[in-house]
């Protein structure tokens, strides 16, 4: 039984498991998994809203379960810390998840080049 774990649920881990859902409908046999620490997934191309005071933070807020309701999708919160490569396992402060292919979808980090 194949096991695809993605780790990070911004939109690239999330489009990703959409994908290899929709691929592997009919395939019983492959579990797609996706981590990340939040339980939501955050619209970032609607941060601007919240900046300029129109929207509330909660409504660029969308539940992971909500998202992949009615999906062979499997979701989990933890913080993933490690990954371990040759034992295929990744290592969240809740548990361990054994993988037999991995997607790592952790996003980007905002720098600012020392410019105030």
């Amino acid at each position: 039984m194949p096991k695809i774990v993605i780790i990070g649920g911004g939109y690239a881990g999330v489009l990703t498991a959409k994908k290899l859902a929709k691929k592997f409908k009919k395939d019983t046999a492959t579990s797609i998994t996706i981590i990340d620490k939040n339980p939501f997934h955050t619209m970032l191309t609607e941060l601007h809203e919240v900046a300029a005071g129109r929207v509330e933070e909660e409504s660029i807020r969308i539940s992971f379960r909500k998202i992949f309701a009615g999906r062979k999708i499997n979701f989990v919160q933890d913080l993933i810390e490690a990954v371990d490569r040759q034992q295929r396992k990744v290592l969240g402060r809740n548990g361990s998840y054994d993988y037999d292919y991995l997607v790592i979808a952790v996003g980007s980090r905002p720098t600012f080049f020392g410019i105030p």
